[in-house]
């Protein structure tokens, strides 16, 4: 049997009439290699098949940690959170996410394919009812184990150390995928989701034309990928077809539901049309028809189990939710989906039976408030941070220092933990009060402010202010003591300034992600 490891289910495509052949191979490979109480659980208990999943934790960034005793350090110093809580209930979570990239390599966005449609799938085998839960690709975030700011379809890119190669083994793309899952962990308030399924654009087309295509009541003319336009109404679309429609990209209304609905709904039809013809134990082998480009960590009887449980579940107890939110214009090189929190709140509930506050790092206010000094002090924080390891490679060479400039050491190493002290409160104090108030986020909108909403700006305008004047002296303190000891010992070339676009500043994003 096959241990849980990252694999790619590969095979050579070939006609629709080997599908059955598969499946027939399936189950007799289960049968003969798992044993029939193994087959039993597929059969009857999947949820017993993946109990024990735990997924594999992420490092987190820590504070450097001193090479020699470092007094009065500042209270508060941010301690590294754990893993996020584990499930809840017998709710599986498993993530299905399509990346943007051909069989040959090429891409829709840029030198980096990116997870551009991110699902997760909530199985509740208590409730037996099944929530597809969308996520927005444009989400701005962070990526667990990583600093910087970045969207959350370019966390696979950052998983990869911003690997560029579109398609290969899944072990090659395992951490892409897996740290992808931490991020949505946290956008869903903390659950745990331990597997994914991968899919590039190759493996949607053939999947869809392995069933035969599909019979469809588009809502919008669009053009498929090789540029033939489908109109409005009851369609039959390939896969090439299908692709197209699900990465349609115009909005009326300016928020990202649209586009994320069409996936779950078409998701609802393939479902649908597979239970209705009885082709549902068929999806391993329609899995294996397409040639290459799907990535998963499941083994082949979870994979079987999860697809036996599918069969058995009445339609309507598949329930389709998006984490929706409004498209904001660029200000700053890139467009982001700023997240609806009451949405946020309220799905998580209804899904998860968690209360959550809101998360409010994707807001307009918090990313002008970085560009305002929050992007600086981090960028000081990284040279404090070289100067201090430099050191420490010097220590571990065998280099003596002399008491004067042990004695910089610890002011350098108190200045920049104050530095990241204050930076991190600062962002834990304005972030909630940016997600509650969303009528601030367009200045346009300052003449229809109430009474109340104009006294609040005000309170919240100097609150800014004192965290921006007291975080600019701890920076200024940083970089003098970063100075004094990077004089004192070769420190190497620092850089102070952030560059014209951020996110080409290995200081500010740890990985740089092309959005191209």
């Amino acid at each position: 049997m096959k241990t849980k490891k990252q694999h790619t289910i590969r095979s050579s495509s070939g006609p629709i009439r080997r599908i059955v052949l598969w499946t027939l191979f399936i189950v007799v490979i289960l049968g003969l290699g798992l044993g029939a109480r193994y087959v039993l659980r597929i059969l009857t208990r999947p949820e017993a098949l993946f109990v024990s999943a735990t997924p594999a934790p992420t490092e987190t960034p820590v504070l450097v940690e001193p090479i020699f005793p470092v007094e009065d350090l500042p209270t508060g110093a941010p301690v590294p959170d754990g893993r996020p809580a584990a499930g809840d209930g017998n709710i599986l979570n498993v993530m299905l996410m399509g990346i943007d990239a051909y069989e040959n390599g090429s891409t829709t966005s840029g030198s980096m394919p990116h997870t551009d449609v991110m699902m997760v799938i909530a199985i509740n085998f208590d409730a037996d009812t099944v929530d597809l839960i969308t996520l927005p690709r444009d989400i701005m975030t962070t990526a667990p184990g990583h600093y910087g700011i970045y969207k959350l379809n370019g966390v696979f890119n950052v998983g990869l150390g911003g690997w560029s190669k579109p398609t290969g083994q899944s072990d090659e793309l395992a951490e892409g995928f897996l740290l992808t899952c931490r991020a949505a962990e946290e956008w869903l308030g903390g659950i745990t989701i331990p597997y994914y399924y991968g899919v590039d654009f190759q493996a949607v087309i053939d999947i869809v034309n392995a069933i035969g295509g599909i019979d469809y009541d588009v809502d919008q003319t669009f053009t498929s990928m090789s540029g033939r336009t489908y109109r409005k109404g009851m369609q039959h679309l390939d896969g090439d077809a299908v692709l197209g429609y699900l990465r349609i990209r115009r909005q009326a209304d300016g928020l990202d539901s649209s586009r994320t609905a069409r996936q779950r709904r078409m998701m609802v039809a393939i479902f649908n049309k597979l239970k209705a013809e009885g082709s549902l134990s068929q999806i391993p082998a329609l899995i294996s028809a397409a040639n290459s480009g799907i990535y998963t960590n499941t083994t082949l009887a979870q994979t079987t189990a999860l697809v036996n449980y599918a069969r058995k579940l009445p339609a309507d107890s598949i329930r389709t939710r998006s984490m929706f939110g409004e498209i904001g214009t660029i200000e700053y090189e890139w467009r982001y989906v700023y997240v609806d929190q009451q949405n946020r709140i309220d799905l998580i509930r209804e899904v998860y039976g968690r209360e959550v506050g809101p998360r409010g790092i994707d807001t307009r206010q918090y990313e002008r408030w970085l560009h305002t000094v929050g992007f600086s002090a981090m960028k000081y924080m990284r040279q404090a941070e070289k100067v201090l390891k430099v050191m420490e490679e010097k220590k571990n060479q065998g280099v003596t220092f002399t008491d004067g400039q042990i004695a910089l050491y610890g002011d350098c190493y108190r200045a920049y933990t104050a530095l990241k002290t204050g930076f991190d409160e600062a962002t834990d104090t304005l972030t909630p009060l940016y997600a509650e108030a969303t009528w601030r986020e367009k200045k346009s909108n300052k003449k229809n402010w109430t009474s109340e909403n104009k006294a609040q700006d005000k309170e919240l305008t100097a609150l800014e202010n004192d965290i921006q004047t007291a975080l600019k002296k701890q920076m200024a303190a940083s970089r003098d003591a970063t100075v004094r000891l990077g004089d004192a010992i070769d420190g190497g070339k620092l850089s102070w300034s952030v560059r014209e676009k951020w996110f080409t500043d290995p200081d500010i994003n740890q990985v740089i992600v092309s959005f191209g």
